[in-house]
């Protein structure tokens, strides 16, 4: 097993399950992969994803197995416009418009904007079945308007478009089946059911890093072998006799197995594949990565005029280097001391990536300042920095995916998982995750 990051602690979870050694090689001090909690002086800061979505199951019943106590995500969103806060208008399927009348009422968007964005239901349903990109999609149903305003800084975050036009059939492949299916501004919203939850997002209590916590907790009850600071430099073919083998040339040796389950990024995938199939790692060479830089901040509130939502976004057109905030003591209570404030912000990558540690947190700062009231210096100063760790799915994704899948076909007991594949969100990883490990048909180690 390659790799410490969810996917790869949930793979190894099902193989062991089954009865089968398993060996996880993880080539940093640390398991999690992006999921880190960082907790100091009473602040408790997700600088990795803070929270996944319920309706998704697989992240859910993943932390009830392991006892993993949820907690409900609070407060809602907001958006800058022409050096505002506004509310994010509500009614959004899929992260693009679901209902005209928020849609219209909203100030967060120009009048111009609102009108061309009202004429979706007019727009034919595009019939080809080749992929598009989620900017194409949004501005050829919604207009450039809404797309600048609204829809960018929502998928911007999450699928970062400034590394290349990103693959909606990839991402958001039920969007052309909604446009397919009539007018995606519906001009009622649907009446609330009884099992509607007040919020679409949980989280562990004490924290994301709670549940690789449990997860490298089971997998020590098990007896599987994990491994830190175990960087893998190759994976060749071994001939093992009757059966075929691999092994893995590690700095401190060569490590046998009879089948290797590979959950790295993709550029470090690809390296580790280049010698056993070139085929096999070309696609996963053309996977881009992206980078984030997340300052986190520790403040009075005696010295700040907090607004009361879990965050807020930061379209493109309205400059700066902030790209979006979370005011983690409100959408997780309790991650902060009494009469404490925290919020992550989140730079844009590219300024961010050649700034130095002071610099973003002196960004950081004077966004809070401008947009929360902040009036004292932060108590609590965090830097996290992913450089080259976010996979975007840009155009082409299909393709890449439809190659490895025909070249995994070559190779017995060699299997993929990982954000970099099929979904990033951390449902969709423990989800791939334990379909990988069901590919095996013997043993693996």
């Amino acid at each position: 097993m390659l790799g410490g990051g969810v996917a790869g602690l949930v793979a190894a979870l099902r193989l062991a399950e089954q009865g089968r050694s398993v060996r996880v090689l993880e080539a940093t001090d640390r398991l999690g992969g992006v999921v880190r909690t960082v907790r100091e002086n009473g602040f408790e800061a997700d600088v990795g994803p803070d929270a996944f979505l319920w309706r998704k199951p697989a992240a859910v019943e993943l932390c009830s197995e392991l006892g993993v106590e949820l907690a409900p995500s609070q407060g809602s969103a907001l958006i800058v416009r022409d050096g505002k806060l506004l509310p994010l208008p509500a009614g959004f399927t899929g992260l693009v418009p679901g209902h005209l009348g928020p849609l219209l009422r909203t100030p967060a968007l120009g009048w111009a904007a609102k009108l061309r964005a009202a004429l979706e239901p007019l727009v034919p349903a595009r019939t080809s079945t080749e992929d598009e990109s989620l900017e194409a999609f949004a501005t050829r149903r919604f207009g450039r308007g809404a797309y600048a305003d609204l829809i960018e800084p929502l998928l911007g975050g999450l699928y970062g478009a400034d590394d290349g036009p990103i693959s909606l059939q990839s991402t958001l492949p039920h969007l052309h089946r909604l446009e397919r299916e009539g007018p995606m501004l519906k001009l009622k919203r649907p009446a609330a059911k009884g099992t509607e939850r007040a919020s679409a997002f949980v989280r562990p209590v004490g924290g994301m890093e709670r549940l690789v916590d449990a997860l490298a907790g089971r997998l020590a009850e098990l007896k599987v072998d994990v491994r830190t600071n175990t960087p893998v430099r190759a994976i060749r073919t071994r001939d093992a006799g009757d059966a075929l083998g691999y092994v893995a040339e590690t700095p401190a040796g060569s490590l046998y197995a009879s089948g290797v389950l590979i959950t790295l990024p993709a550029p470090a995938a690809a390296r580790v594949l280049a010698p056993l199939d070139p085929e096999l790692s070309a696609p996963l060479g053309e996977v881009p990565m992206g980078s984030a830089t997340a300052v986190v901040l520790g403040f009075s509130l005696d010295a700040a005029d907090v607004p009361d939502a879990s965050g807020w976004l930061v379209p493109k057109r309205e400059g700066g280097p902030v790209q979006a905030v979370t005011m983690l003591s409100i959408k997780h209570p309790g991650t902060a001391p009494e009469g404490y404030g925290l919020a992550r912000v989140f730079l844009r990558a590219r300024g961010a990536a050649t700034s130095t540690d002071e610099t973003v947190i002196t960004q950081a700062t004077e966004h809070l300042q401008r947009f929360a009231g902040l009036r004292a210096a932060p108590v609590f100063r965090a830097v996290q920095r992913w450089p080259g760790m976010l996979p975007r799915y840009t155009l082409g994704h299909p393709g890449r995916l439809g190659q490895l899948d025909r070249t995994l076909s070559q190779h017995p007991n060699v299997a993929l998982a990982g954000a970099s594949l099929r979904g990033v969100g951390l449902p969709d990883v423990i989800t791939a995750a334990s379909q990988a490990a069901a590919t095996f048909s013997t043993s693996i180690e």
